[in-house]
């Protein structure tokens, strides 16, 4: 039987009733917004804790998306955890203390979270309700049937198997890895490289600090606040492990893996198999494992995903899993969200405003695009490196100044929302982009070359020892940043002269490591940085000495970070001195 229609057409059904769904109808609302939202969801509540979703971990414009645009500031302080930042752990021959550590020694001072999926999804499930939008659980979307004119018209099965057609102004695919409209309309598109993932979440805290005996109090001392609070990586060649804390007292672990050096049939399909794998590369968590009862099991294969378009004219767009998926390596979900959100919110408002929209809706698929896959493709290229410190580490010290230098200005402020302002931005920025696609090839090519015994590092804290990218974290805060157009766009200008130095830093070392011959060439040299290779025969003609900006005094910055890191050599000579008989005249 065919039930009739809902007794009005809706301005915007959003089919999914997830982060990204619930996310847009609350910002809508809290924008004074009008117009009539209806979502539909499959799940009913109550939905389950700890083993509801994956997507836990957040960072800093996912963690404001959450404080400033939805509002939630007092509800995640009160019932979700507070992020000790990042943490690395790489591959050492020793003990599990013996392996370098990158990461924060106490909390950061912008706020980011580890969330429970289900629990937040509820709170987000009640406040859209009590903001008056119809929320109808138990719901399956059919059919989506676009029509560029409008309205379009939404087929869906309520919890009582009632067939509906609604008809809506705009819509959200918000569905996750359904794409539905991604499917319906020929848009998917595959990630390069591909990754795989399996998963557990446990009862009980699963922490490294028990990992390392008490008597150990320098290990232990290097962190101030709780490393169960961080989301901590084991690092090895190909392969990352993620241990996420849950609030109040459950852990969540993933494997995630480059296929081509770690085959998804080498550990997915079944718990038995992933942990025969996790005994195998990181055999410390897995006897730590053992100890804790197993609440859920996933997997997911070739989970990166991108598309030809996610926002489009004809009033529907795709946010978040949707649409477009990077990489859970920097736990940059819910920061795809927000931007799609906002761009998404903007549109709907200069429609209703009767303004033309078609420019809007190119330079916003544009850009979420553009985004998603430069993450993918600068996050996947990292993998075979990730078993190898140095370069993994300054690699991401390298994305950290990328991204609090040009990013997340961008968001904090909405100058990604002026397409005007975009264009200034991106001839800031643009000797940056440059650079970084040689960066990438050069920290490959020195994880393929470097005998990786040369230079190491015990501890790195990427917020108390690097002073100049801890300012850039801090100006990038809504309460310390520039307030003017004007003043923002000149601190983006005075971060890319940071990132320049950075480049000619990153550089030396690896000329040192991999080039000992040629290190003096570079050593004190002010180089072009859109020429970086390791290839020393092609430097005079690839324009490496002929620089298009003018030198600058960096000794302080360099000695920031080189002093974080050990040389062979230069241990050398400290144990040769130490162990030299005192000669008396």
């Amino acid at each position: 039987m065919i039930a009739p229609a809902l007794s009005r057409k809706f301005d915007l059904v959003i089919c999914g009733g997830g982060l990204a769904g619930l996310g847009l109808a609350r910002q809508l609302r809290l924008s004074g917004n009008p117009l009539s939202i209806l979502i539909l969801d499959p799940i009913t509540r109550p939905l389950p804790h700890a083993g509801f979703k994956i997507g836990e971990s957040t960072v800093e414009i996912g963690a404001f998306y959450y404080d400033h645009t939805l509002q939630l500031y007092d509800y995640l302080e009160e019932s979700h955890l507070e992020k000790l930042g990042l943490r690395y752990f790489f591959q050492s021959a020793g003990d599990f203390a013996s392996r370098p550590e990158y990461g924060a020694r106490r909390f950061l001072p912008a706020k980011s979270y580890q969330v429970d999926r289900g629990t937040l999804e509820t709170k987000l499930r009640e406040l859209v309700v009590e903001a008056g939008v119809e929320l109808v659980e138990g719901a399956r979307v059919r059919d989506i049937q676009i029509d560029g004119q409008g309205p379009h018209h939404v087929q869906w099965t309520d919890a009582d198997g009632i067939e509906h057609t609604t008809e809506a102004g705009w819509v959200v695919d918000a569905m996750g890895r359904r794409r539905y409209l991604q499917s319906r309309l020929g848009h998917m598109k595959k990630s390069p490289r591909p990754r795989n993932s399996v998963w557990w979440r446990v009862k009980g805290k699963v922490s490294v600090n028990d990992w390392v005996p008490a008597s150990n109090t320098a290990w232990h001392e290097r962190a101030i606040d709780d490393r169960w609070q961080s989301t901590c990586h084991l690092m090895g060649e190909g392969y990352w492990v993620w241990i996420i804390p849950l609030a109040p007292d459950n852990t969540s672990i993933g494997i995630v893996t480059l296929d081509a050096l770690h085959p998804y049939d080498t550990y997915g399909g079944t718990p038995e198999k992933a942990m025969a794998w996790l005994r195998q590369h990181e055999p410390t968590l897995a006897s730590a494992m053992e100890q804790h009862e197993v609440i859920d099991f996933g997997r997911l294969k070739s989970y990166s995903h991108s598309s030809t378009r996610v926002i489009s004219a004809d009033r529907w767009a795709c946010t978040g899993v949707s649409g477009v998926f990077a990489d859970p390596y920097y736990s940059v979900g819910t920061n795809l969200i927000a931007y799609s959100n906002g761009f998404i919110q903007r549109m709907i408002e200069m429609d209703q405003a009767g303004k033309p929209i078609a420019e809007f809706a190119e330079y916003a698929n544009r850009y979420v695009l553009t985004l998603n896959d430069a993450i993918t493709e600068n996050i996947s290229r990292g993998y075979p490196n990730m078993g190898f410190a140095p370069v993994a580490a300054l690699k991401t010290i390298w994305d950290y100044y990328i991204g609090w230098g040009t990013s997340d200005p961008q968001y904090y402020h909405e100058l990604y929302l002026d397409p005007v302002l975009a264009k200034t931005v991106s001839g800031l920025v643009s000797r940056v982009v440059v650079t970084q696609a040689r960066m990438l090839a050069l920290f490959e090519e020195w994880g393929r070359r470097s005998s990786r015994d040369r230079v190491t590092f015990d501890y790195l804290d990427y917020i108390d020892d690097l002073p100049t990218l801890k300012a850039m974290h801090l100006r990038t805060l809504p309460d310390r940043a520039p307030t003017t157009v004007r003043e923002q766009l000149a601190y983006m200008r005075d971060a890319c002269d940071r990132i320049e130095e950075v480049a000619h830093i990153i550089f030396r070392m690896a000329v040192r490591d991999v080039l000992p011959d040629e290190y003096d060439r570079v050593a004190s040299a002010w180089i072009n940085i859109e020429a970086l290779s390791l290839d020393a025969e092609s430097w005079d003609a690839q324009g490496l000495f002929r620089p298009r900006t003018q030198p600058r005094e960096m000794s302080a910055h360099e000695a920031e970070i080189s002093r974080l890191f050990r040389w062979r050599e230069e241990q050398a000579l400290v144990q040769s001195a130490e162990h030299t008989p005192a000669v008396y005249g």
